[in-house]
């Protein structure tokens, strides 16, 4: 099975402060939502968006993983 490497932005509702995270997932769902205690309704923090993360040829990096 193969993981792939998601950039998560996340923001702080007060501060505005701005967090970039690197989340190893089978998919973009997976990635976001594997966050649900940290970005949700009743958080300190907002989604800012999700999508996959390039190497320097421009494919998505990816890892192997038991299954």
């Amino acid at each position: 099975m193969k993981e792939q490497l998601f950039h998560v932005g996340i923001q702080h509702i007060k501060t505005g402060e701005r967090i970039s995270l690197e989340v190893w997932a089978k998919n973009v769902n997976e990635a976001t939502h594997g966050l649900h205690g940290v970005i949700n309704w009743n958080t300190q923090y907002r989604w800012t968006g999700s999508g996959p993360i390039y190497d320097d040829n421009g494919n998505i990096i990816t890892r192997e993983v038991p299954a």
